[in-house]
């Protein structure tokens, strides 16, 4: 299995996803985007399907990988470093429903995803949910919670905070971990999160175990993208 994962992220995970048997392809850090989240994957790529939408700063980068393993790719242009101009591809897209700000998020990569349209008024709105399976989340996002119930999903409400990210007061759930098969994996572990057992056992109801990629205090690194 391969996934897109920001570059900067290399040190701190490299080794561990390839103990996981997980080939990274390393993504540079997009140059439109704020220094901070450069390199976050839920910023500069959507998966649909086997259409990828992204940033047109890092296709010529990843087009040729992607299309020798039959992907589509199109180019987002227009992102820039401060919201909303930073949020068109932050679309959380679980398979069965496609949570999005109508007002931000990018019409094409909306259309493709299709499922059930979930409108929230949170521009990082990939960011924020952390994908467990088809019909559930994580959020801390009251809003992205109440409109996701709303529409029918399962839904564990954690504390808000608690997940580092570098240059900012916390990071999001949903940007610090990602979805493989049965395996939820999570940057580092929830220790020293309130709502860390919680998780665990919201995952495991939903037939999910957890992997913890190392043994830091969770971080938000934009998510990855499995292909």
């Amino acid at each position: 299995m391969t996934v897109l994962i920001g570059e900067r992220y290399r040190p701190a995970l490299a080794e561990s996803l390839a103990a996981q048997g997980l080939e990274a392809f390393w993504l540079p850090n997009d140059p439109a985007l704020d220094k901070r989240l450069a390199g976050h994957a839920d910023l500069s790529l959507f998966r649909a399907g086997r259409h990828i939408f992204a940033a047109e700063e890092i296709v010529p980068v990843i087009v040729s990988f992607l299309t020798n393993r039959g992907y589509t790719v199109s180019a987002v242009s227009g992102l820039g470093g401060t919201y909303p101009r930073d949020v068109p591809l932050c679309i959380c897209a679980t398979g069965d429903y496609t949570i999005y700000d109508p007002r931000t998020a990018d019409a094409r990569a909306v259309a493709a995803a299709g499922g059930i349209p979930v409108h929230v008024r949170q521009g990082y709105a990939r960011c924020a949910a952390a994908i467990v399976d088809e019909q559930s989340i994580i959020t801390a996002d009251a809003g992205v919670s109440r409109a996701a119930k709303k529409a029918g999903m399962d839904v564990l409400d954690i504390a808000p905070a608690h997940i580092i990210l570098e240059g900012y007061d916390t990071g999001f759930i949903g940007g610090a971990s990602f979805l493989i098969d049965n395996n939820m994996y999570f940057t580092g572990t929830l220790d020293d999160h309130p709502d860390g057992e919680r998780i665990v056992r919201f995952i495991a109801g939903h037939g999910k175990k957890p992997v913890f990629l190392t043994d830091r205090p969770i971080f938000d690194i934009g998510g990855a993208i499995p292909l």
